[in-house]
């Protein structure tokens, strides 16, 4: 056992998997696709940055101060739903590590695969088999489409306040078009992902893997402590994404109900998952900013919020998600 107590002595032998490291190419690759993406949003909204620094000096930063704690606070719900996931207890603290170092790792090394074989390797150190690894991941990410859709179709269904999107409003004009594009761009990659040979070997040895060692992951599912950590610390999630995009916008000025978050939270997660591009990059700021136009903010004033949303999100938390990474390997869970 090391000083710190989390350290657990496992077989760091064959068939664990390996990390790719961090390499200055791919933060440049980072930083390049960044700025390409960010003069994109501006062309597509218009909206220079000068207007971003007057928005930004009227700001309530009382609110922007408690905007960025709430965004840290995911990390914790995401914990609950991941530990619910796993077919036997786990120590939280380290897999509250494992989800800051998950927001370092998806900047630095922006591929799925890098996620993915930082998770299959954390759950292997526990223990697990590659395919139980692979299942828990699995698991915590369906549980979460579930509840993304369900609380979506029921936000739709029956809440009398909805967003009315105008693909065609003249402040957006090549959104449709953009949209289209991104869809049919995705599509053709996984076709081509799917008909490689390698990828389908891939796949097929994936699936395999699921069926043959992932069984254990879905042991006792039907648990109601499993279910209400899985599905309760998903629902969570959103909901804390969605204060904190409000409590964003709120400093800005303009009042979001928290409906009309949640859908375009979920709105714009789903629709970057579909999409091939690191974190969704670009993706994930046009449709934000496009959803709180459409509930009612004003096009500067929400591109501002949106641009402190993510930074609170997505760009900043590598900062304390490395240490974290870091600490994993010494205790010899990476």
């Amino acid at each position: 056992m090391s000083e710190s107590g989390d350290r657990v002595d496992r077989p760091t032998g064959k068939g664990l998997q390996r990390l790719q490291r961090v390499s200055w190419r791919s933060v440049l690759q980072v930083v390049l696709l960044v700025l390409a993406l960010s003069v994109l949003v501006r062309t597509i909204t218009g909206i220079d940055l000068g207007e971003v620094a007057t928005e930004l000096a009227a700001a309530s930063w009382a609110l922007v101060g408690l905007a960025f704690v709430v965004a840290q606070s995911p990390r914790l719900t995401q914990t609950v739903s991941t530990l619910g996931a796993a077919p036997r207890p786990l120590s939280a603290r380290p897999v509250y590590l494992l989800q800051l170092a998950q927001g370092y790792v998806g900047l630095a090394v922006p591929t799925s695969a890098a996620r993915v074989a930082m998770n299959v390797r954390f759950f292997q150190k526990q223990g697990f088999s590659s395919g139980a690894a692979l299942a828990i991941g699995g698991l915590d990410s369906f549980a979460g489409f579930v509840v993304e859709a369900v609380l979506l179709l029921g936000l739709i269904a029956f809440t009398p306040r909805t967003l009315h999107f105008d693909l065609a409003a003249p402040s957006l004009p090549q959104w449709e078009t953009i949209l289209l594009i991104l869809v049919a761009l995705a599509v053709v990659v996984g076709a081509v992902s799917i008909l490689l040979p390698d990828h389908r070997r891939q796949l097929v040895d994936w699936a395999r893997n699921l069926v043959t060692d992932g069984r254990s992951a879905l042991r006792d599912l039907g648990s109601p402590r499993r279910l209400l950590l899985l599905l309760g610390g998903n629902l969570a999630s959103i909901l804390l994404f969605s204060v904190t995009l409000g409590l964003f916008a709120a400093a800005l000025g303009t009042t979001v109900s928290l409906s009309d978050l949640v859908v375009i939270t979920i709105s714009v997660s789903l629709l970057a998952g579909l999409l091939p591009i690191p974190g969704g990059i670009g993706v994930v700021e046009t449709g934000l900013t496009f959803g709180l136009v459409a509930a009612g903010m004003p096009e500067g004033p929400a591109f501002t919020a949106v641009i402190l949303y993510r930074t609170a999100t997505f760009y900043l938390p590598p900062l304390w998600g490395y240490p974290a990474f870091r600490h994993l390997e010494r205790i010899g869970m990476l």
